[in-house]
């Protein structure tokens, strides 16, 4: 009896352990539905539908980037469906074929050649070492020592320069294949299948559900936009063209994907924090302040004020079409482009050049991504490139727009004294110069004309401006600025003067006698 029991217990036993099936492993593409590009990296989003049964799955995706970061992927599941872990497949599946067959055969070949390159190298290095270790005569050769010393020096002298000559040859070639070794290993790697991935899922009840992934990959600009300033012929209206390069560096091919751009980079989003400001005699590396700084914000804080426009752009643009592009190639694309009124007017600044810039006043750009620099047009011709100075706000940007030859500037000095203050031990020089202004222009044109004062940084060197010809005097850095409105065929003259008192016993550099002086052109 106790037999007849003890066999249906060992089967109820042993059943689930011997007939447990293992969890299937179901292939997985989602398909590369959106692609977000920022200026250091990509982010793709791959979504499909898969079927899963009410319990463990496992699911096998393919088609990733072969670049893939598994430490900035995510992975959602639709509702009903539990993430449990991410695995590799290396064990699941034989490899699959390569998408660049032929890196893989020029890195097999970089490899054999850097085997043979290594292994040359050490039989050169054994090679000395032998040489160098068998500088002695052997024992019984005294009789005739002076015809084996001569033959192992002319040994010496031959093997060691060619040893030399020979290790430097092969060092400098597994030193030029080293980098192709490192761009071909990721290429070699990749696959038709790209990056696979186990998901480990639960599901609370069979059925369909959607599954997304994302990730992103850090490259060097796969979206390197520029900026074009277009100017109209008469300057009173300029448009911004955003234009950019964008390259494919994914290692997938984008079949009608939905594109995404930023004007960003993806970095370390850390809080800033503020350190001490320790002050001590050591004079060491403590977070201390500098000189004055040369830039200061402008603008009136006033705000936009009524009937100003004001143009917003966003650093996101969405590409309104599908794109389609091969792995590793570009692409240029052209955003939708902003017009903006301007304000034309010309700057001069004689003391510096005798040429008259064009320019024009921009209102209402707060609102748009400015890069550094920006490329110019004025009436569809190429001016040049210019700074782009974002940290200003309430202002009007000023774009130059080239020279213009109808307004002619000179620039003259009219007094030049030097000598003894009077009851006093300072020396004085006073200057006095006069700017000529012409306009050749068949309208009425606004010009800026600059020129400056030399401003002291010692308590005992003094300046003092006797006459500006209504300029408006900045004291910080000695800047004169002239607003002049100039009917068409007239001309205008500006004096100013100064003078600067300093220790006789001390000398300042204020004029330079090697300056030709030049007559004013229209007087």
């Amino acid at each position: 009896m106790s037999f007849r029991y003890f066999l249906p217990v060992l089967l109820a036993l042993a059943t689930p352990a011997a007939f447990a099936q293992p969890t299937p492993t179901v292939p997985v593409k989602p398909a590369l539905t959106h692609v977000t590009a920022y200026l250091n990296g990509t982010a793709l989003e791959h979504r499909t539908a898969v079927p899963l049964t009410a319990g463990l799955n496992r699911l096998l995706v393919s088609g990733l980037s072969p670049r893939l970061n598994a430490e900035n992927m995510e992975v959602q599941l639709g509702d009903g469906a539990e993430l449990l872990a991410v695995e590799t497949d290396d064990a699941l599946l034989p490899a699959a074929p390569p998408l660049y067959p032929a890196a893989v055969d020029s890195l097999r070949r970089a490899e054999a050649e850097r085997l043979t390159l290594e292994g040359e190298l050490e039989g050169l290095k054994q090679e000395k070492v032998f040489l160098l270790a068998n500088q002695t005569l052997p024992a019984g050769t005294q009789a005739n020592w002076s015809l084996e010393v001569a033959r192992g020096a002319a040994l010496m002298r031959a093997r060691l320069p060619a040893i030399r000559q020979e290790t430097d040859r092969l060092e400098t070639r597994l030193t030029a294949l080293k980098p192709q070794l490192d761009l071909l290993k990721p290429r070699a790697g990749e696959t038709n299948d790209g990056d696979r991935r186990v998901l480990l899922v639960r599901a609370a009840r069979a059925g369909s559900v959607a599954l997304t992934v994302r990730y992103f990959l850090s490259s060097r600009n796969p979206w390197r936009p520029a900026l074009d300033l277009r100017a109209n012929a008469s300057g009173r209206e300029v448009r911004f063209v955003t234009h950019g390069l964008l390259t494919n560096r994914t290692g997938l091919a984008w079949q009608r994907v939905a594109l995404v751009l930023f004007r960003y980079e993806v970095g370390d989003v850390s809080r800033p924090q503020l350190v001490p400001w320790q002050l001590d005699f050591d004079g060491g590396e403590h977070n201390g302040e500098g000189r004055v700084d040369e830039y200061v914000v402008k603008g009136t804080g006033a705000g936009a004020g009524k009937g100003r426009p004001a143009a917003t752009q966003s650093i996101r643009y969405e590409v309104p079409e599908p794109v389609s592009l091969a792995a590793g190639s570009r692409r240029e694309l052209t955003l939708p482009a902003v017009a903006l009124p301007a304000r034309p007017e010309y700057l001069a600044v004689p003391r510096v050049s005798e040429q008259v810039v064009r320019q024009t006043k921009i209102s209402g750009w707060e609102g748009l991504q400015l890069p550094e620099r920006a490329r110019v047009f004025h009436d569809g011709v190429f001016v040049g490139t210019t700074e782009l100075e974002g940290r200003a706000f309430n202002d009007s940007l000023e774009v130059a727009l080239g020279h213009d030859s109808q307004l002619v500037v000179g620039r003259a000095k009219l007094e030049d004294f030097s000598g003894s203050v009077p009851l006093s031990d300072k020396r004085r020089v006073r200057l006095s110069y006069e700017l000529n202004v012409l306009n050749r222009h068949a309208e009425t044109v606004r010009l800026r004309l600059l020129d400056e004062v030399p401003i002291s940084d010692e308590k005992e060197i003094s300046v003092k401006v006797e006459d500006l010809s209504g300029a408006q005097l900045d004291e910080r850095t000695g800047k004169l600025t002239w607003q002049l409105t100039l009917a068409p065929g007239t001309s205008q003259r500006l004096r100013f003067t100064f003078h600067v008192d300093y220790p006789k016993d001390k000398t300042v550099e204020i004029i330079n006698h090697r300056v030709r002086i030049s007559n004013p052109k229209n007087r």
